[in-house]
């Protein structure tokens, strides 16, 4: 026998299929000129979902439900399809492990029995295609690389490359002395625009640039009195 509901939850479900979150993210990102540029689409996140993305960053951080809260990332980053954020677990320890008995949201409880780890992604981090950040890390590092299919258990250095299952650090993208110096000078404090005139810095080999930077300096002839 139907209810009189039957009709209207028809209806929502037909709704859902419309898919109107997605449509109105992609109505935004039409709108401001894609996510990489995107005021409002940051603020739709950062108050509904509890995911705060710094500028010009792009990727699944805007999915929807792809980051959990508490997840900050920062400027300049590239994150790939398919990327998963949990910053938190099913409860082992419980009689039970289901959703019923921790998240408030099922309202079975009150209020959430275990809280969300908060997570800083740095700035000009790359996370390849299907990696998973486990509620285990708090810190990936300004210039991290997390390479696709990696599933990371522990926080990444600055400017560390990690791959694999776990995860583990294979090598660094710049010397000790060159991570050292980007890490002070913070480079991506600076609008895309500041940046114009740097261009030769940043679409090369770095430490070609910096080598030949130096090779140029020291033939200058020096001035003399």
């Amino acid at each position: 026998m139907k209810t009189l509901l039957s009709p209207l939850l028809f209806y929502l479900y037909r709704f859902y299929r419309a898919r109107l979150r997605n449509g109105i993210i992609r109505l935004v990102i039409k709108l401001e000129k894609g996510e990489v540029y995107s005021e409002t689409l940051r603020k739709i996140f950062k108050v509904y979902h509890g995911v705060e993305v710094g500028k010009y960053s792009h990727g699944s951080c805007f999915i929807p439900f792809a980051f959990d809260r508490e997840t900050t990332v920062g400027r300049y980053c590239s994150i790939a399809a398919a990327v998963r954020v949990f910053n938190r677990n099913h409860p082992m320890h419980f009689k039970s492990t289901h959703a019923f008995f921790f998240n408030a949201n099922m309202e079975f409880i009150e209020k959430d029995l275990v809280e969300y780890k908060p997570l800083r992604i740095g700035n000009d981090v790359w996370i390849g295609h299907g990696a998973i950040i486990l509620p285990t890390v708090t810190e990936i590092g300004d210039g991290a690389v997390i390479g696709a299919g990696s599933i990371v258990s522990k926080n990444v250095p600055p400017y560390a490359i990690v791959l694999g299952y776990p995860a583990r650090v294979v090598r660094y993208r710049f010397s000790k002395e060159i991570i050292e110096k980007l890490l002070e000078e913070k480079w991506w404090k600076k609008e895309i625009e500041d940046l114009q005139d740097k261009k030769g810095e940043f679409c090369m080999d770095y430490t070609d640039y910096l080598n030949n930077k130096r090779d140029v300096q020291d033939h200058k002839d020096p001035i003399s009195n």
